[in-house]
């Protein structure tokens, strides 16, 4: 059985990777800052009560990641999907008023980049030594069609953006180093999740279905790219 690790399991993409990634039969890991309080996922565990796991954890915790890591110490993952993300309190397109420049919230700038950028660096840091027990190593950092400078014709969501944008340089530095793992950034498109907003024009499960069927296809080869839900490239 094929194990995977979702972070921010609990909303949006997170929760609809959880659904798919459990019918598909597979061992699911996935996390949520209060899972008590996540009746969807929960739901989903209900279903799943012998293949889907949650676990407690801020992602901008130090020590949260390492006691998860120590947790599954020793536990083969196939694949980690490092999802857990911000947008700040608000959605698209709302959520662009406290990053542009005219008024940048500074402080939510810092816990964008906290959450974004940071944390999915320390958890493929920490849980590098479960995914060299597969056979097929995959670190999935979900990125977001903002982050492409190419294709920055608009500017605004500048915080975003930056987080975003670091996210790729971090998926390109760690297949450089780590060159047994396929890393890449995904980007999901625009979704109707809370971050989308209701303006966004795709599904959150036709995004998954469409990443998942990408993943099966990725080699080594791959490694370092961004590209979107069908493996398309994405310009940096």
């Amino acid at each position: 059985m094929s194990t995977v690790l979702i972070t921010g399991g609990n909303r949006g993409i997170g929760l609809e990777l959880v659904r798919q990634y459990a019918a598909k039969g597979w061992a699911v890991i996935t996390t949520a800052r209060q899972p008590e309080r996540a009746d969807a996922l929960q739901a989903v565990c209900a279903e799943h009560p012998s293949t889907v796991e949650v676990y407690p954890l801020d992602v901008t915790s130090h020590q949260g990641v390492m006691h998860l890591a120590s947790q599954l110490a020793g536990r083969p993952i196939d694949t980690l999907i490092n999802n857990a993300g911000t947008f700040g309190p608000k959605g698209a397109p709302e959520g662009m008023a406290y990053q542009s420049l005219s008024f940048m919230d500074y402080g939510l700038w810092r816990q964008m980049l906290e959450v974004n950028l940071i944390a999915p660096f320390h958890i493929a840091v920490e849980f590098k030594r479960n995914l060299v027990r597969s056979e097929r190593p995959l670190i999935v950092n979900m990125a977001s069609g903002l982050a492409s400078i190419t294709e920055n014709t608009r500017g605004m969501s500048h915080a975003y953006r930056s987080s975003k944008a670091g996210l790729n340089m971090l998926t390109k530095g760690m297949a450089a180093e780590w060159q047994n793992i396929i890393v890449i950034s995904m980007s999901p498109g625009w979704c109707k999740t809370d971050l989308g907003g209701d303006l966004a024009d795709v599904e959150p499960a036709d995004s998954v279905h469409a990443q998942q069927r990408t993943y099966e296809t990725l080699t080594i080869a791959d490694s370092g790219r961004f590209i979107d839900r069908f493996g398309g490239a994405v310009p940096w």
